[in-house]
């Protein structure tokens, strides 16, 4: 026991914080030492001290139903918030107690309690469909968002929850609701194609922009969930829609060609800039998409486009990376850049700019 050790219980150094604000109860609770927590308890240990994880943080980290009762019991504040603006319900249902979940709604814990993730968003990324069900029937707000603007079904569908996400829509959860990522966007990441159609059935807008400024398309294309990116586009979603990185910069980066050309096909400006000033040439020449980059160029893709990186300081910097050094690749011609001949992009580059000097944000010319 901790007397053994030599510690002396009876001082005020019983509740000192480790460095995350933790005391000895806190961490004895959190790691199930049910021994430990009872001889801190008894040597005064606080039930509410510590200025990051709580006690009763710890105790329904750890799953202790009845150490929970009683810490309630002694005067703990069931809705206190950990450093993350997280309460003790909230920590439950994430680590998947249940049993402590349901100690602490009997003890009063407030389902909307919390700065940080809301209990519901912890129960939705579980995907614990009962307690998603309790909390709501509780009053649980079902479009509250969590500290990055997303609701929890946003949540539930990005964890691909679907008997949870589906749980949130009977009960009224906002397809368009939340001011970060949005339901669509989470979906499509996923590529859960039925649930990408059924919010665009219950009026998803389907260009709604997320905080980097991308449409679901996007980021259907961005993860390679090119079935989703194909409901969307039949949906109506615009190919040239978002104020980040465009659709066809996504598709370019993956490498989809048939995205890219299919993109391109249904209008897509196929030199507009993302925000760094970049093509989707250049991005598919920087991520080494050889295909997709030529696609682009048989679409009409303009090799001096753009005003961030040009297409030809990406490929130059493939080559700096894999030949030691931009002079080295420039006086090795015939070396490869992105599986592409060097000479085979020079001579496209050269039939309309001549390998004019383009300088980039570093000051070298190509």
């Amino acid at each position: 026991m901790l007397q053994d050790a030599g510690v002396d219980l009876s001082r005020p150094e019983v509740d000192t914080e480790d460095g995350e604000g933790r005391t000895a109860l806190t961490v004895a609770l959190a790691f199930g030492q049910e021994a430990a927590a009872r001889a801190l308890l008894e040597a005064g240990a606080g039930v509410n001290a510590g200025t990051g994880q709580r006690p009763l943080h710890g105790a329904a980290e750890g799953g202790m139903v009845e150490m929970l009762r009683e810490l309630v019991d002694k005067g703990a504040d069931v809705d206190a918030e950990d450093g993350e603006g997280h309460t003790a319900l909230t920590v439950a249902l994430a680590g998947g107690q249940e049993a402590a979940a349901r100690a602490l709604l009997e003890a009063g814990a407030g389902v909307n309690a919390g700065t940080g993730r809301r209990p519901l968003h912890a129960a939705a990324e579980r995907g614990t469909v009962e307690l998603v069900r309790e909390l709501l029937e509780k009053s649980a707000e079902v479009d509250a968002e969590d500290r990055e603007g997303r609701t929890a079904l946003t949540v539930a569908l990005a964890f691909g929850q679907e008997a949870a996400a589906r749980a949130l829509l009977e009960a009224g959860a906002g397809v368009n609701a939340g001011t970060g990522r949005r339901p669509l966007h989470a979906a499509a990441e996923r590529g859960t194609v039925e649930l990408v159609r059924e919010l665009l059935e219950k009026s998803a807008e389907v260009d709604a922009e997320d905080r980097e400024g991308r449409t679901a398309l996007t980021v259907a294309l961005a993860f390679g969930q090119e079935a989703a990116a194909r409901a969307l586009l039949e949906a109506g979603a615009g190919v040239n829609a978002g104020t980040g990185r465009r659709p066809l910069h996504a598709a370019a980066e993956r490498g989809t060609v048939e995205m890219v050309r299919e993109l391109a096909g249904k209008g897509a400006e196929v030199d507009a800039e993302d925000g760094e000033g970049r093509t989707a040439l250049t991005v598919a020449l920087a991520f080494g998409q050889e295909a997709a980059a030529w696609a682009l160029l048989e679409v009409g893709a303009g090799v001096n486009a753009g005003t961030g990186r040009r297409p030809v300081h990406a490929a130059a910097e493939k080559g700096m990376e894999e030949m030691n050094g931009v002079r080295q690749a420039r006086q090795r011609a015939g070396d490869e850049v992105f599986g592409m001949r060097r000479t085979e992009i020079c001579g496209l580059f050269r039939s309309e700019v001549q390998i004019v000097p383009v300088r980039n944000e570093e000051g070298w010319a190509e």
